[in-house]
């Protein structure tokens, strides 16, 4: 350890006529941002989206958009299509046909032949599968039970006008038994283990169905419970059963809300948040949507105040997961150039007693996604190991971590961070070669089950989440003078350190008997990964260029005979 501080020491030397310290730029932000971001009007604005099942163009998710609107409104900002040429905070809600008709969940119950309920969609609100018909009143059918018997299986029962029992996948169940054979309907279990339904055993996960409306058939979802009771009257050939169903599916349209906060110099450079309004969880996306709408709002108020000038924009985007995304960065080239960084607010505040897992910051693809050992951990939502060619060499992983952790440790709040595993608002970001990361929680034993309500959120959580990533947007959108050495010297210190810590497990590893070509492998490939990276800093247009591309050359150089150290101990 001794080599990496000598090592930083030197460099912080030869970058100190800049006269700063990493923390203390962070630290300003921080504190200009902790002390605006409301966090009871985040939860508020949760407390009324959560309400809602969301589904794309229904009305739980216009509605959600439209009250977001709202606050935005009363915060300063302006509709785009009557906004002044000087407006700065502006905002516009986009509209667009679905190709496909929207749905929405009304009531549901299940219940015995003998008149025992098994499940009531007021306590049970994942119980319908999204895309279900309605039953048009209470109904009786036969239960077919089927297990967690392959498709190939299903023509070894007689399924036509029966209801179809068993553990699965709903999508693919309703496939092979409503669609090609003719069953009425299917109910199927399917829940994690890291959702621990043993232990919560009224949760059931929500899921869907295709929409057939040749077939206007339906899916129900069993918790853990109501899974056993079915079985244990099955069992009994008791296989009658009462259901009712409600639900509407209509023709309607899909709304993206996009506010602004226009750069004063640079407004075709943008940050750009984005939080998904559907899915029916409060943490999942609720939290996301409060977060973000606060954190416009405190944008606006910090601009009204006169206490930041952007001289880049910063977007809020509030849509359909990915798919909002995916459009702002794909539907407009010319814009998308001016895309810098991305970052999607996804599960952002939860109240961890409860739910169990972490904060976590998901990276940008890494050596890190490639072997995953020592501080690298995957969730248990899982990840696949990626290739050389896919990593994405950026500064901004260690900034968002370096604040993040900076945030922690003054509110003993535990941050972590994860490998590239995929799966929300920051992936067509990447896909569209735009720095882009998640801010999230997991393991969450709530996820995507009906358990995910408003008591499992925190309000501190919010609070913490929101003033880190939007003091990280202002860091990068005022575009101080110092802004490229900070970014340069922070990443540095997380390059010397990680570099040391990649050389102390190969050389424990080869210790055991690891192959020293492989371990060697691994620490070059880092090597060459912060060497990019450093590059990266350039895309922050620095102010005094020569002066900071004098910097940069000796970071690189410091980097390289750095390197060369830690070869020598490993090659020893």
């Amino acid at each position: 350890m001794r080599t990496t501080v000598l090592f930083l020491f030197a460099l912080m030397v030869s970058l100190s006529a800049n006269a700063f310290q990493v923390d203390d730029f962070q630290e300003r932000y921080i504190d200009l941002v902790d002390k605006t971001f409301n966090k009871n009007e985040a939860y508020s604005t949760v407390a009324f989206v959560e309400k809602y099942f969301r589904v794309v163009g229904n009305e739980g998710f216009d509605v959600s958009i439209y009250h977001v609107a709202k606050k935005l409104e009363k915060a300063g900002f302006v509709k785009e299509s009557v906004a002044k040429a000087n407006d700065r905070l502006t905002y516009r809600i986009e509209k667009r046909a679905l190709e496909r008709k929207t749905w929405e969940p009304v009531s549901a119950s299940l219940k015995l032949a003998s008149g025992q309920e098994v499940l009531n969609f007021e306590t049970n609100r994942n119980m319908i599968a999204i895309n279900s018909f309605s039953t048009e009143g209470e109904k009786d059918f036969e239960m077919v039970f089927v297990g967690d018997s392959k498709p190939a299986e299903f023509d070894d029962y007689d399924l036509k006008g029966k209801v179809v029992v068993g553990a699965g996948s709903a999508r693919i169940f309703f496939q092979e038994a409503v669609v090609k054979r003719g069953a009425a309907g299917v109910m199927v279990y399917s829940i994690p283990d890291y959702n621990q339904p043993t232990k919560h055993v009224n949760s059931i996960s929500f899921s869907s169905i295709p929409l057939n409306e040749e077939k206007e058939s339906f899916g129900v979802l069993l918790s853990n419970k109501a899974y056993d009771q079915l079985m244990d009257v099955i069992f009994e050939d008791q296989l009658g059963i009462k259901l009712n169903i409600e639900t509407n599916i209509y023709e309607s349209e899909e709304l993206t809300l996009v506010a602004e906060l226009k750069g004063s110099k640079m407004p075709e450079e943008r940050f750009v948040f984005s939080a998904h309004v559907q899915e029916p969880g409060a943490n999942d996306n609720a939290s996301g949507v409060g977060v973000l709408a606060e954190v416009a709002a405190s944008s606006a108020r910090l601009l009204q105040a006169n206490q930041i000038n952007p001289e880049r924009t910063i977007t809020y985007l509030f849509g359909d997961e990915i798919v909002s995304t995916r459009r702002y960065v794909q539907e407009d080239k010319e814009r998308a150039k001016g895309i810098k960084w991305g970052m999607s607010l996804d599960m952002v505040g939860e109240d961890t007693e409860k739910t169990g897992g972490t904060f976590l910051i998901e990276k940008m693809p890494d050596p890190g996604a490639i072997w995953v050992r020592g501080v690298e951990k995957h969730s248990e939502w899982g990840g696949r190991p990626l290739t050389k060619e896919q990593l994405k060499p950026h500064y901004f992983n260690d900034l968002v971590i370096s604040v993040f952790k900076n945030i922690g440790e003054q509110k003993n709040w535990e941050v972590n961070f994860n490998p590239f595993e995929g799966g929300s608002d920051h992936v067509p970001f990447l896909q569209g070669n735009i720095p882009g990361l998640l801010l999230w929680h997991f393991t969450d034993q709530f996820y995507h089950t009906d358990g995910d309500r408003l008591d499992k959120v925190s309000k501190e959580t919010m609070h913490n989440v929101g003033t880190g990533a939007l003091a990280i947007a202002l860091m990068l959108t005022e575009n101080e003078d110092n802004l490229a050495n900070m970014i340069l010297l922070n990443t540095t210190t997380k390059a010397t350190i990680r570099l040391q810590q990649e050389m102390n497990l190969s050389k424990s590893n080869i210790a055991s008997g690891a192959d020293k070509a492989t371990e060697l492998d691994i620490l070059n490939t880092w090597v060459d990964y912060y060497s990019k990276v450093f590059n990266t800093v350039l895309d922050t247009d620095p102010k005094n260029m020569e002066a900071f591309k004098k910097n940069l050359e000796e970071s690189q150089s410091a980097l390289a005979t750095y390197a060369n150290m830690l070869r020598s101990q490993l090659k020893d």
